[in-house]
This record gives C-alpha cells, sequence and structure tokens, in this order.
C-alpha cells in the first residue's frame, strides 16, 4: 500500500503517511492487497476520492467527503508532526487531528525496511505537493475521538514548532510570587528563632515547665469531671456485698480459734453478707442477706429511728411483718446530726474540689516565679543516656546550677506569693478539714489552727531566705553553689527525669522514666536528710492501650513489696480515671519479718491477688490470697453507691421487756424457722448443728403450749439445770468458800453495810 500523496510505501496497518502525515487510504475491495516489497513505489500525485471498502484487516478509513456519519479510526501509536513552515493550513489541521486522536488497536509486526529520507528530502516534496489542492480539498477534517493519547513514538522526521499566540499577561502570576515570597521568609524567620530557641537552654527549661503544668491541668480536668458526672445523684445509699472463701490453711487457724477440731470446720467452705444501707434524715435502715457456701441463710434488717431514739430489728423469714424493739444507748439528736453531716458531705463532696481553672490559676502563677528566678541561672545542655530497669532513651539534658542566691530568691518569692494568697486557702480548705477529721487524736481542731500553722513556717523560711539574699547582696563571695538539678527532656520538651542532689541538706531526689517503643522504666529516688532511702523500680510495656509491667517497692535497700500488673485498661483510665486490671503483690522481707507469729508465716510467703474494676460509683474487688497456686483465703466484694428502696419499720412491733407469758406464748407460736433450716440443710451444714434448730422448729409448729414451755424451760434454764450447775461440786466449794472468806474479810472490818447487804 502506498501514499496517495508522496507515493511512500506504507505498512498495511499503517493509518498516516510517516513522511507527509497523509491519511491511508484502503484498497477498492475488488483489488487484492499487494505483499510488501524492498522498495518503495512512486505513488501519483492524486488522492483518491472514492469511499474505502471495509476489508477484513485492520485499516484506517479516510474520510470522504460528505460522509459525516462514518466513523474515523486513527491509529495508538502514530505521532504526525509537520516540519515545514509553508505546510497548507488543511495539513496541518490533519496534523492536529492525528495528534489528538486514537483508538486503541494493536498493530500487526511490519518486517518491511522502509526508506528513511533526509529532512531536506522531506520539506522539498512536501513543497511540491502544495502546488496541487485538487486533491487536497477531497480530504475532510476527522472528527476528534475521545480516546486515550497515544504512547509517544521516535520519528525520523523532527517536530515542527508551531509559534503560539502570544497571551496577555495576568496578575495572577504576579500575586503567586508574591506569596511564594512571603512564605519563604516566614520558613526563613521561623527556621531563625526556632535555632535560636532549641540552643536556648533557659527557654527550654520554660518550655517544659509550661509542658508539664498544663499536662497536670489537664489531667486534673478528666478526675474533676467524672467526680462530677458520678456523684450527681448521689444521696447517701449505698450497697455492699462481701463474700469470704477459705483454704485449709485457714480452715485449721479458725478452728484453732474457736477450739475445734479440722474435721469440725471442714464442711464451712465460704460465708458471706449483702448488706443494704438507706439513709434517710432522720432514719438509718440496714439490711443484711447472710449466706453460707454460697447459699442463701436468712435475711433481718436494722432500723435506727432518730426521732424515737429507738432501733428496731425484724427477721421477716422468722416473723413476718414485724419487728422487735431492741436496746441501744444513743442520742437520737447526735444519729440525726451524724446523718446530716454524712448526705451533706457527700451532697457537697465535688463542690470542695477546686474547678480546672482554679487549679490552673495556682499553678501557672508558682510555676511562673519559678520559671522567671531559674531563668537567671548558669544551664548547661548536653546529651544523656537514661537508663532504668533495662530500658534506655538519649535525652537533652539540662545541667541546672542552683547557688544559694537562686535558692534563696525561690524560697522568697513563693513565700510571698503564699501569704497573699488567699485563693490557695479557700481551695485547700476542704482538704485540710477532711485530714483533721481522719485523725482521731489531731493536734488541730479547726482549719485556722492548722493554717497558722503552716503560714508560721512559712514566714519563717521566708525570713531566713530574706537574710541570705542581704548577706550575698553584701558580699558577693558568699553565693556558692548548694546543688545541681537535672532535667530530661524529649524533642516535644516532656520531661523524662529529674534528677536534685542537695549538697548541704543531703537531700536526693532522683526520677527516670526513659522510654523505648513501648517499654518504658520507672527508677524513682527520694533520700532525706535523716539518710532514709524510698526506691520505686520497675518496667511496664504498653501496648494496644494495656500496661504490663512489673514495680518493685524498697527502703533503706530492703525490698518492701512487688506489685505485677497485668492488663491495666490505660485508655479507661484516661478517659474518666476508672480502673480496670488486675495487681499482684508478693510481700518482700521488710514486710514479711514483721510477721512474728509462726503460724502466721503463711501470710508472708503468700502472693495476693487483686482483680479491680471500677465504673463510675460502682465496682468489684476481687482479692485471691495463694501460697504455691493455692488459695488460702479468698475475698470477692462489690460495691454500689445507688438508691436503695425506702426501709421502714413494720407496723407491728414487739417489745420482749413487756410482755408476760400468755404474749411470749402467742409470739413464739407464729415464729417459722422452716425455710431457715432448710437453707442449712442445703448450705451443707452438717446435721448436729442444723438438729437442735429443727427441733425447736417442729416444736413451735405443733403449737402445744406445754411442749413450748418445756422446750423453753430446757433452753434458758430450771431446776435440773439449776441443780446441775449451781451445785455443782466445784463451784460450791471452791468458788463459794472463797467468797465466803472475803465475807469474813468485810466483817472483820465492820464493814455492816456491806453485810447487811449480802
Amino acid at each position: 500500500m502506498f501514499c496517495t500523496k508522496c507515493g511512500y510505501e506504507l505498512n498495511v496497518n499503517a493509518k498516516f503517511c510517516p513522511k507527509c502525515g497523509t491519511p491511508a487510504m484502503k484498497q477498492p475491495a475488488s483489488q487484492p492487497q499487494e505483499a510488501p516489497v524492498e522498495k518503495p513505489v512512486e505513488a501519483s500525485t492524486e488522492a483518491s476520492t472514492e469511499a474505502p471498502v471495509e476489508t477484513t484487516e485492520s485499516v484506517v478509513e479516510a474520510p470522504v467527503q460528505e460522509s459525516a456519519n462514518e466513523e474515523i479510526f486513527v491509529a495508538e501509536d502514530v505521532t504526525v508532526q509537520e516540519t515545514a513552515e509553508d505546510v497548507s493550513t488543511e495539513e496541518a489541521a490533519v496534523q492536529e487531528t492525528v495528534e489528538d486522536t486514537s483508538v486503541e488497536e494493536t498493530p500487526a509486526v511490519d518486517n518491511t525496511e522502509e526508506k528513511v529520507l533526509t529532512v531536506d528530502e522531506v520539506i522539498a516534496e512536501k513543497s511540491a505537493e502544495v502546488k496541487e489542492p485538487a486533491a487536497e480539498a477531497t480530504v475532510e477534517q476527522p472528527a476528534p475521538q475521545p480516546t486515550p493519547q497515544p504512547a509517544p513514538q521516535w520519528s525520523p522526521i523532527p517536530p515542527a514548532v508551531e509559534p503560539e499566540a502570544p497571551k496577555k499577561k495576568g496578575k495572577k502570576g504576579l500575586i503567586i510570587a508574591i506569596i511564594v515570597v512571603v512564605i519563604l521568609a516566614l520558613l526563613a524567620v521561623a527556621g531563625y528563632f526556632g535555632y535560636k530557641f532549641i540552643n536556648n537552654p533557659a527557654k527550654m527549661l520554660t518550655k517544659a515547665i509550661d509542658n508539664q503544668t498544663d499536662s497536670l491541668v489537664e489531667d486534673y480536668e478528666v478526675s474533676y469531671n467524672s467526680l462530677q458526672e458520678s456523684y450527681a445523684n448521689v444521696n447517701g445509699d449505698m450497697t455492699l456485698s462481701v463474700d469470704v472463701s477459705m483454704g485449709d490453711q485457714v480452715k485449721k487457724l479458725l478452728a484453732e480459734s474457736m477450739d475445734l477440731t479440722e474435721a469440725d470446720i471442714s464442711w464451712l467452705n465460704s460465708f458471706g453478707a449483702t448488706v443494704a444501707m438507706d439513709v434517710q434524715d432522720d432514719s438509718l435502715g440496714l439490711d443484711v442477706d447472710a449466706s453460707i457456701n454460697g447459699t442463701h441463710i436468712t435475711t433481718f434488717q436494722t432500723i435506727i429511728d432518730a426521732k424515737k431514739d429507738t432501733a428496731y430489728i425484724a427477721v421477716p423469714e422468722i416473723v413476718s411483718d414485724a419487728a422487735f424493739t431492741a436496746d441501744m444507748d444513743m442520742d437520737g439528736q447526735e444519729v440525726i446530726d451524724a446523718l446530716a453531716e454524712y448526705t451533706t458531705q457527700l451532697a457537697t463532696y465535688t463542690e470542695q474540689y477546686p474547678t480546672p481553672a482554679e487549679l490552673g490559676t495556682a499553678a501557672d502563677k508558682y510555676a511562673n516565679i519559678i520559671k522567671t528566678d531559674l531563668a537567671g541561672a548558669d544551664i548547661k545542655k548536653g546529651k544523656k543516656d537514661l537508663k532504668a530497669s533495662g530500658v534506655s532513651g538519649s535525652y537533652t539534658e539540662l545541667a541546672i546550677t542552683i547557688d544559694s542566691k537562686t535558692g534563696a530568691q525561690i524560697t522568697y518569692d513563693l513565700a510571698e506569693a503564699f501569704e497573699e494568697d488567699d485563693d490557695l486557702k479557700e481551695m485547700l480548705t476542704p482538704f485540710i478539714q477532711a485530714e483533721i477529721d481522719s485523725e482521731e487524736d489531731s493536734e488541730y481542731d479547726t482549719v485556722d489552727e492548722y493554717w497558722d500553722e503552716i503560714e508560721s513556717d512559712v514566714k519563717s523560711a521566708k525570713k531566713d531566705a530574706e537574710k541570705t539574699l542581704e548577706k550575698i547582696e553584701k558580699n558577693p563571695k558568699k553565693n556558692k553553689d548548694i546543688g545541681v538539678l537535672y532535667v530530661y527532656l524529649t524533642n516535644s520538651f516532656e520531661i523524662k527525669g529529674l534528677v536534685y542532689d542537695d549538697e548541704e541538706e543531703g537531700e536526693v531526689l532522683k526520677f527516670y522514666m526513659p522510654q523505648d517503643g513501648d517499654d518504658t522504666g520507672l527508677q524513682l529516688t527520694v533520700k532525706s536528710p535523716k539518710g532514709e532511702t524510698l526506691t520505686v523500680e520497675g518496667k511496664g510495656t504498653s501496648k494496644d492501650d494495656f500496661l504490663n509491667g512489673t514495680y518493685t517497692v524498697s527502703m533503706d535497700d530492703e525490698e518492701y513489696f512487688t506489685v505485677q500488673v497485668k492488663d491495666f485498661d490505660e485508655a479507661t483510665y484516661r478517659k474518666n480515671r476508672d480502673i480496670k486490671g488486675e495487681f499482684l503483690v508478693t510481700l518482700g522481707e521488710g514486710m514479711s519479718d514483721s510477721i512474728y507469729e509462726d503460724d502466721m508465716q503463711f501470710l508472708a510467703l503468700a502472693q495476693y491477688d487483686f482483680v479491680v474494676n471500677t465504673e463510675g460509683l460502682d465496682g468489684t474487688v476481687d482479692m485471691n490470697i495463694m501460697a504455691d497456686n493455692n488459695s488460702l483465703l479468698e475475698v470477692n466484694m462489690s460495691y454500689s453507691m445507688q438508691d436503695v428502696p425506702d426501709m421502714s419499720v413494720p407496723s407491728t412491733v414487739y417489745n420482749l421487756d413487756d410482755m408476760d407469758g400468755e404474749a411470749l406464748m402467742n409470739l413464739l407460736k407464729i415464729v417459722d424457722l422452716s425455710s431457715t433450716v432448710s437453707n442449712l440443710e442445703a448450705a451443707k451444714v452438717p446435721e448436729e448443728y442444723v438438729e437442735i434448730l429443727k427441733a425447736i422448729s417442729e416444736t413451735l409448729k405443733s403449737g402445744d403450749e406445754d411442749t413450748i414451755y418445756a422446750m423453753i424451760l430446757g433452753l434458758f434454764g430450771g431446776y435440773s439445770y439449776y441443780d446441775d450447775y449451781y451445785y455443782d461440786e466445784y463451784y460450791y466449794d471452791d468458788y463459794y468458800y472463797d467468797y465466803y472468806d472475803d465475807y469474813d474479810y468485810y466483817y472483820d472490818d465492820e464493814d455492816y453495810e456491806y453485810y447487811d447487804i449480802y
């Protein structure tokens, strides 16, 4: 196949002539396709005007005049570019259409050798072709197709560069240029000051103190909001449930304390009670549900009526709809006052805490004093690796030399601010009052007395600091270094360590908390001037918001106890301060040596496993004391400060002191012990302990007064009991004669009054 314009031999699948860019024309259907030859054949200068006939080969149809409905196919892999400046506008349009239009089609592989013309030859041929407009007129511009752009291919013809029309200048480019310049200037300024900042230790320390203060206030705000929400509807009511399960070792100790054998108590595996407390303005009710071996035994209520100065006891499962008065030495008004104080404290409990804003103001005030006074100290910056419990990390070290002047200035400024801080006193008053109330033998009676003591200490410290500053002002040589404070910071100015060694006082504080990935080490050492040293160290791993780790507390290098933390829910704690996790406590020699009783040594060797789960005002605490993986004692406790239904005294009240024999007999006839007996049997209580109660129950159910009376005499005393006990030979011979001798003594002293009474 040959180009209809320049005669260049074309590939059978070519869509355009690679020399002149003219669309390739299909051979008429009546003419068979010729095989490619080695040499190109001269093509006629006239373009065919006949419509192409479709063949089975994939070819490109040239557009025919007035045939706008026919599809135009453009090769994907051909790019035509004009090289001569004098090419006609129609040819340029064809070239533009070819560049913008393509159809995905896989071309057949052509091994025919093509003759490559020079640029001069191509230009010469094109110049000649321009003179024949007749052939050009028959070619329509192909319609652009929205197809993917063809992949670029190499062509021996250099692309023609068409001159573009000059664009109108606008302000957009100028505005963008100005913005870029401004941004670069800001970055340069920020970089300069950032560099100056990170190389200024005083500013780094200031930033660290600010971060620590903000973190403190943020953590407090979470706790504050949680308390406000939890205590919103508290009225004083609460429910407490305790269940105790015993192991063999504890059973043995219990049997010995009760003068029983181990067999006597082997059946008792657990016991417990659930107590609900109902608090009202002038009464307090307690509802107790007792259980043995996990089985309910009975329920009884105690109601204290402060207005009537009377306590009532009701056992609804034994005597229904009735209560008994109980002797109780009490002052009703004192009970009412105590209840009022209790409910008031709960109602105002959250109000006693300072708001986060108030705490933030106080924290900023005193932090600013410290920042200002430390800014003038000698501060050196360096790098140091902190190591604690196998975890290490590299941090920026700020070494702050504290001299006498700096220390005195900090003390003076803090003391002066404290003396003028009435808001701080008001903020601390509830906590001081709580401390006074919690101490049974407190040396302070009021908050003012406590505060006066604090102010006296502060004034004394301020006076000493003022004297030190005056001496140094007169003689600067008296300003000596008293210690170095080391602060270790992350790149975000988070404090990961503090070390301070006061050479004069002998006080030492060392706090390391390096972090490496999920692992965090801890080392805290506090040494007092007296030489006492407290140490806490350990390692924790936080993963998926759960902390696991082991921490040991020691005193003067003697281990007191170790706590192993298991699956502590950090996300829940951060959100609302609820605690969910397991804590395994092992006693060290510092505590186990204090247990001197031989039969209690197993407690010193035991592990104490606590599983805590709190949610607002509700929660559970399970404690398991274990030795050699065996449970010695397990205590399961749950609590709730939710509302308890109001308790009231039943309409029927019995006063046993005022009852005659007939009234007492009528009461005994309605006593029902059958449910209690059944519950004891279900709890696997041995028959020997239940048979007495069962006999009493059957006697009372009989309703026979003589039988009931005989039972009372047998239980509470009679002539046979009197004879067996009171006139016992031991009692008569030993005790009576001893007392008689005492009588003679009084007689000889002529104590006639005593003699007459006797």
